[in-house]
């Protein structure tokens, strides 16, 4: 183990998990739970986006995505529309009264992160960004290259069993 490493990589999650759950509270300051936030902030600033899409973006189970759709639904903010590329797939759009709960909902977040913007400046922002991103990307990979290397090792001892079962078979 390399301390300096895990040093760090346990000050980013800790942050990360810091920053996530202020964000939380100004929810629950306005009385809606972090979730129906974050789909307002995506359907805010994509026009054309999926419960999959949401869920990878978030990277949060589709079922927890479908809970906050069923329940905006209901409420009528938002209306499932039909993927013309995919029948399967329904875009989420905000509707009239989606769009204005979305703009009141919304409108103190987007006050906070330029108080915030303008204070730490846009290229610290951007590096941020950027780093956070690598390492989410690097992350990814060993995480799929040791799933892979795992289910190798897997396989090759399964083999190696069945070679063994065979040869006693063979005695």
């Amino acid at each position: 183990m390399n301390i300096k490493i895990e040093t760090s990589l346990g000050s980013i999650a800790a942050g990360m998990t810091r920053i996530e759950g202020l964000y939380e509270k100004l929810a629950e300051k306005q009385g809606f739970s972090y979730g129906v936030v974050q789909l307002f902030y995506i359907l805010k600033l994509n026009d054309s986006v999926t419960q999959k899409q949401v869920s990878q973006i978030c990277n949060i189970p589709k079922q927890t995505v479908n809970i906050v759709i069923k329940q905006l639904k209901t409420e009528k903010h938002i209306i499932l529309i039909a993927n013309k590329k995919d029948k399967r797939e329904k875009i989420i759009k905000l509707t009239p009264l989606g769009e204005a709960l979305s703009q009141k909902l919304l409108t103190p977040y987007f006050e906070l992160n330029e108080l915030v913007g303008k204070k730490i400046g846009i290229d610290l922002l951007n590096n941020l960004s950027k780093g956070l991103n690598t390492l989410g990307d690097a992350l990814e990979l060993e995480m799929e290259l040791k799933e892979v290397s795992s289910k190798w090792e897997e396989k090759k001892k399964n083999n190696e069993a069945k070679n063994r079962k065979q040869a006693n078979r063979r005695k």
